[in-house]
């Protein structure tokens, strides 16, 4: 899957960004904290809108009305890691009882074993340890191995840097 944006601009941070993607890829966004990099990502997922620019998925124009379909061939890690749909068995308190760390490489693992084609995934907002940097970076490797286009902030590792 090819992730193509067109001169994006989301205010008030992020300007005329241009930048191409393709499978088996990994496109790291760096930057000091409320330089716009969560805002990238969740404009790419089509949760906010871009103040200018487009954004394109295999060449074909992400719309209010395609979103959701992109949404569905994408894992998504957000910012702030609560407890996901799907984890049978879990309660709040077990989930709550993670470290940040833990539930990091958690939804970070389980975004690598669904297989999508496109990865995008943000960093908590709270500093996590080398060894879970390192972790989360083999995850990554393996996803773009498999030919997922991916788009992290802070990766330790990637083929394309950008920094906001």
């Amino acid at each position: 899957m090819m992730l193509e944006l067109h001169n994006i601009s989301i205010a008030p941070h992020v300007k005329n960004l241009s930048l191409t993607v393709d499978g088996g890829r990994i496109a790291g966004i760096t930057g000091v904290p409320g330089r716009g990099k969560t805002s990238l990502l969740r404009a790419v997922m089509g949760f906010i809108p871009v103040d200018g620019g487009h954004i394109s998925i295999d060449g074909e124009l992400m719309t209010p009305l395609s979103a959701p379909y992109f949404r569905r061939q994408t894992a998504y890690v957000p910012q702030y890691l609560s407890l996901p749909d799907g984890y049978e068995g879990w309660e709040l308190e077990q989930w709550n009882a993670l470290s940040v760390d833990e539930r990091y490489l958690m939804l970070l693992s389980a975004a690598v074993r669904s297989g999508k084609p496109l990865l995008v995934v943000d960093e908590p907002p709270s500093p996590v340890a080398d060894a879970t940097r390192l972790k989360a970076a083999q995850l990554l490797g393996e996803a773009a191995g498999r030919g997922s286009t991916v788009l992290a902030v802070n990766p330790r590792t990637s083929h394309i840097q950008i920094e906001l």
